[in-house]
């Protein structure tokens, strides 16, 4: 029987996503097993994972008078021999700064697990994000470590691709979907309270805005970055205009505290006569952050998890891809023509964008209540694989008895 697993991902306590998945990890796999595990979270930031799970955790410090510097260290290698499972999620399989430890996370892995496998433990990729990997080094890496898995769950069909093209030869492998949709909100009076405190009238349609800091950095080669002040020029004189036809209050929402600055000079470049406010996970929680997301009409949104946050509470969305994993969420939502692409970022396209969004809000939210019950069943495949693991079942044999989704 298990007791306790290591969580592996990013687990700042300063992005919501992040906090959200870690959640819905714990949540997910304490009901599949029937028990409550101890997980053992290496962080920067140990007092947040303390204080904001409702899960038996345990930090880990991840800090350098720990001995460590980010992931790199005797405290995460110590907490993977200790443990009786360890748990890699989110989206740290990638080969950007492949060798800065403070930055990436896959060079880590590569140095820590082959010990820990070696030594008979259990480890496993739980629903993960894989890629861009674009390097030899990153692409031997990224095969190595996903061959020593007891079984790899990925949240979307690119993630799959990716393993395959880099010949991993790891024969428990399928597709799940993202952690963070099973995540429970807080009660809906807490998100009530919330607006209010903002100044916003709770039963009104809001327009929800949610930027990134990275702005197109990421959007892929076929993109050249603009730069902040071209991205807050466009995106605020859209903005100006598309609320001379959407007469809703703005809500803007920052789910990672790097995106507060940028989002405020936005704000104070959008005038318009309807009420502005913002809403931060500097200020609240990831539960609390979701239970708001899912009082909004439309969020138009570029973090990941901003947008899974709030789909997953059946608000309508639509997104601008910093990410090709933006992209592949909407398409994994049947719904691809609301992911607008950096290559087609102007003011017109924005206007025209978030103006169709606003227009076809039921229709997106009736796509969300077909595709997020079954998403979710998904999400909860790889749970049910560390419930076999805890009962001792045969991997191999419940491994074949989940079928890859369609």
């Amino acid at each position: 029987m298990l007791k306790s697993v290591t969580l592996l991902g990013s687990s700042s306590g300063r992005n919501a996503g992040d906090a959200a998945l870690i959640s819905g990890i714990m949540e997910s796999v304490d009901a599949a097993c029937g028990t409550r595990l101890t997980y053992e979270i290496p962080t920067i930031k140990p007092g947040y994972i303390r204080d904001n799970y409702h899960n038996d955790t345990v930090p880990i410090s991840m800090m350098p008078w720990a001995m460590s510097v980010k992931m790199l260290g005797i405290p995460t290698y110590r907490s993977i021999m200790r443990t009786d499972l360890t748990l890699i999620f989110d989206a740290i399989l990638f080969d950007r700064s492949l060798y800065n430890p403070l930055f990436n996370f896959m060079s880590t892995l590569y140095l820590l697990l082959p010990i820990a496998r070696k030594k008979g433990k259990k480890m496993a990729y739980f629903n993960i994000g894989a890629g861009p990997v674009t390097t030899p080094h990153g692409r031997t890496m990224l095969r190595k470590i996903s061959d020593m898995m007891d079984f790899i769950t990925v949240r979307d069909e690119d993630s799959f691709e990716i393993l395959r093209e880099i010949d991993c030869s790891n024969p428990r492998m399928l597709r799940a979907a993202d952690a963070a949709l099973i995540v429970k909100a807080s009660e809906e009076q807490e998100a009530d309270d919330m607006l209010r405190k903002l100044g916003l009238d709770p039963s009104q349609e809001i327009l929800g805005i949610n930027v990134n800091a990275y702005i197109d950095t990421w959007a892929g080669p076929h993109v050249t970055p603009m730069g902040k002040e071209k991205f807050l020029s466009t995106y605020s004189a859209a903005l100006n205009r598309v609320a001379e036809t959407v007469k809703a209050p703005f809500l803007f929402v920052c789910t990672q505290h790097l995106d507060v600055p940028i989002t405020r000079e936005l704000m104070e470049r959008v005038n318009i006569p309807q009420k502005k406010a913002l809403l931060t996970n500097v200020d609240y929680n990831h539960y609390q952050i979701k239970a708001a997301l899912g009082k909004l009409a439309l969020l138009f949104g570029m973090r990941l998890h901003c947008t899974i946050l709030s789909s997953s509470e059946l608000t309508p969305i639509i997104g601008l891809a910093y990410q090709p994993k933006i992209h592949h969420y909407f398409t994994n939502l049947e719904l691809p023509e609301y992911s607008l692409d950096f290559a087609d970022f102007s003011e017109d396209a924005l206007v025209r964008h978030i103006t169709k969004g606003w227009e076809n809000r039921k229709a997106i939210g009736e796509k969300l209540s077909q595709r997020i019950p079954e998403l979710k069943k998904q999400a909860n495949i790889a749970a049910e694989l560390v419930a076999c693991l805890h009962r001792g079942d045969d991997l191999d044999e419940a491994f074949a008895s989940f079928q890859i989704p369609a």
